[in-house]
C-alpha cells in the first residue's frame, strides 16, 4: 500500500472523525449561545474540528517527513520502512514486517528474509525466514552465510550471539534516532492547530 494511499485513507478518517465533532459541537453551540450571534458561531463550530484536526495531520506529516529524510529513518507509513545501518546500508521492510532485507549503499540487497539480526560495530549477525544464518561486513561488502548458530557464534567476538527479531530491532533504533523529534513535532502541530482555529475565530466573530 503506497504512501499516498495511505494518506488519502487517513484523510477520510480524519473527516468522519471530525464530522463527528462538528455535529457534537454544533448542537452545544445551539443550546448555550445567544440568538444575536448563534449563527456564527455554529459555524465556526463547523469549521474548527476540521481545521484543527487536518491542520494537525499535515504539520505533522510534513514534520515527520523532514525529519525522517535528514536522519535517514522511515516513520513507517506506507508500504516499506527503512532504518540505517553503518557504512550507509539499511535495513529495509516492505509489505511483511516479519521479514526484512540488509541493502548497501547502492540499494543491492545482500541478504533476504531477514527475521532476526544483530548489529555490532561494522559487523551484522542474523538468521533469515529458512532457518539460515548469515554474516555481513559493511567494510567489506562481504556476506557470509552458515547451517548453525554456532557456526555464525565463532565469528562473534563474545562468541555469543544477541539476536532480536527484525521488526524489533527496527522500532528501537527507529526510536533511537527519532528520539524527541516525535514529540516536538506534535506540540509544534498542537500550537499551530489553535492558531488556525482562532484565526477563524477572528474572521467569524470579530
Amino acid at each position: 500500500m503506497g504512501i499516498g494511499f495511505v494518506i488519502l485513507i487517513h484523510f477520510f478518517m480524519i473527516a468522519v472523525l471530525s464530522f463527528i465533532f462538528a455535529v457534537v459541537s454544533c448542537t452545544f453551540t445551539y443550546f448555550i449561545s445567544r440568538k444575536e450571534n448563534r449563527r456564527r458561531k455554529i459555524i465556526l463550530a463547523l469549521i474548527a474540528p476540521f481545521a484543527a484536526f487536518y491542520t494537525f495531520y499535515i504539520v505533522g506529516i510534513i514534520g515527520l517527513s523532514l525529519v525522517s529524510n535528514n536522519k535517514k529513518v522511515d516513520v513507517g507509513i506506507g508500504d516499506a520502512w527503512y532504518v540505517p545501518l553503518k557504512n550507509d546500508y539499511q535495513l529495509l521492510f516492505i509489505d511483511l514486517p516479519e521479514q526484512a532485507s540488509i541493502n548497501n549503499g547502492n540499494g543491492l540487497t545482500l541478504v533476504s528474509q531477514v527475521t532476526k539480526i544483530e548489529e555490532l560495530d561494522n559487523q551484522v549477525f542474523g538468521k533469515t525466514f529458512d532457518n539460515e544464518y548469515f554474516f555481513v561486513d559493511l567494510k567489506k561488502d562481504e556476506v557470509k552465510t552458515f547451517h548453525t548458530e554456532k557456526e555464525l557464534s565463532a565469528l562473534h567476538v563474545n562468541k555469543k550471539l544477541n539476536l532480536v527479531d527484525a521488526i524489533e530491532f527496527y522500532s528501537d533504533r527507529k526510536d533511537n534516532i527519532m528520539s524527541y523529534w516525535p514529540l516536538l513535532i506534535g506540540f509544534l502541530s498542537i500550537i499551530i492547530s489553535a492558531g488556525v482555529v482562532y484565526i477563524w475565530k477572528l474572521i467569524l466573530l470579530v
